[in-house]
């Protein structure tokens, strides 16, 4: 199959498709003519829609009688910015490049139906909503994503655009490569009192100040340095009156680590913290702790096929290696489920500023759509014989 020329007759179609995805943005579970879209192309395609008896997302199977089947992702929702830092008014907008990665597979599942005696396994496109907010995947997992197609995927693949890597380069990178995120709440109540009356009210403030400070020593002191790990208190609110205490002040955070491991150990030290510094100044207190995702892991057994891939669409002068960020991901939930890989593939252009994921001036250029389309394609195409996924 001759990619280049495949692609080169459908950019004009795939660019167009980005551009009505990218002028109508839509946030997580809200996708619904972005869903509309993709089911309507995946059907013109020839493409079995599984139905997962949900408003938003696809998931598409392209049956090419084999006896192994892949998964490939994309993501497809948009991100809440702010429109004007002056009005505080905010609008969905396509500022991590959702949109992109959808063009990209839908390009790949276009070529990929055209091709399907090149394939060397069944495909499922997996078109996901949520992910900022982290919930589409288990939503699909739930309605019974591996359970409902007519064969489960031994492997499930899923790319994001970089940045800071040039376009026509891929990382590929063996093992943690992203942090697994759990949020917090601590609401500290005391007694409500008057400013000038202290000794009548309990204060929660400082209560909460002290946790502020002391939630530092989770990670200065209570983590091994060698571990990456963040534990941050994100918002404060407590009181409206210059002149009176409040009875309570409510903080939210968040803990992210590259290991499950240390984001449960963080997790009981925070809580602990909390209970403890409440007590010391007579405060009561309650602490939610509210899991998001675990770490997104590539895995050691895929690593040789998910290079072999790499190579196959970028060369292997142009796959890098980066170090892991304490970003989150929601492609770790299907890790649980099924041996997976996700890729960052090189979206920085030449000579123009980086400009960083959810920024206002975020910006990718359409010669990304066809590196990140083979990619998906060459995962469909590449010869796994004999696969053994442990």
């Amino acid at each position: 199959m001759d990619f280049n020329s495949e692609y080169e007759a459908i950019s004009k179609e795939i660019e167009d498709i980005r551009l009505t995805l990218h002028s109508e943005p839509e946030l997580s579970f809200s996708e619904y003519k972005t869903t509309e879209l993709i089911k309507s192309f995946c059907m013109d395609c020839g493409l079995k829609i599984i139905d997962l008896e949900s408003q938003t997302g696809v998931v598409a199977y392209l049956d090419a009688g084999k006896p192994n089947t892949v998964a490939l992702r994309a993501d497809i929702d948009a991100l809440s910015v702010a429109a004007s830092e002056a009005n505080g008014f905010k609008r969905a907008s396509h500022n991590c490049g959702h949109d992109f990665h959808t063009a990209s597979l839908l390009a790949g599942a276009k070529i990929l139906s055209s091709n399907i005696e090149s394939l060397q396994s069944n495909v499922v496109f997996i078109f996901q909503p949520a992910e900022e907010t982290t919930q589409g995947a288990n939503m699909l997992i739930k309605n019974g994503l591996f359970e409902k197609l007519p064969h489960k995927p031994l492997m499930v693949f899923g790319i994001h655009n970089r940045p800071e890597i040039p376009i026509g380069k891929v990382a590929v990178h063996r093992g943690a490569l992203m942090a697994a995120k759990t949020n917090f709440t601590v609401t500290v109540i005391g007694k409500a009192c008057h400013g000038g009356q202290p000794h009548q009210g309990i204060d929660p403030i400082v209560c909460a100040a002290s946790f502020v400070s002391s939630v530092q020593t989770v990670i200065s002191r209570n983590t091994d340095p060698f571990d990456a790990c963040v534990c941050t208190v994100c918002s404060i609110h407590g009181g409206s009156e210059d002149n009176q205490a409040p009875e309570y002040v409510k903080m939210t955070g968040s803990i992210r680590a590259l290991s499950n491991e240390s984001v449960a150990r963080c997790t009981d030290r925070v809580s602990e913290l909390a209970k403890n510094i409440a007590a010391a100044y007579r405060c009561d207190c309650k602490t939610e702790i509210l899991p998001q995702v675990p770490a997104v892991y590539n895995n050691e057994h895929m690593y040789n096929i998910a290079y072999g891939i790499a190579r196959e669409a970028f060369g292997e002068e142009n796959i890098v290696d980066v170090s892991p960020v304490l970003g989150s991901e929601d492609f770790a939930v299907y890790g649980e489920y099924v041996p997976s890989f996700f890729y960052w593939v090189g979206s920085g252009s030449p000579n123009k500023p980086v400009t960083p994921w959810h920024s206002a001036d975020f910006c990718i250029y359409n010669e990304y759509i066809p590196y990140a389309a083979r990619l998906y394609c060459e995962a469909a195409l590449y010869n796994t014989e004999p696969l053994v996924i442990i």
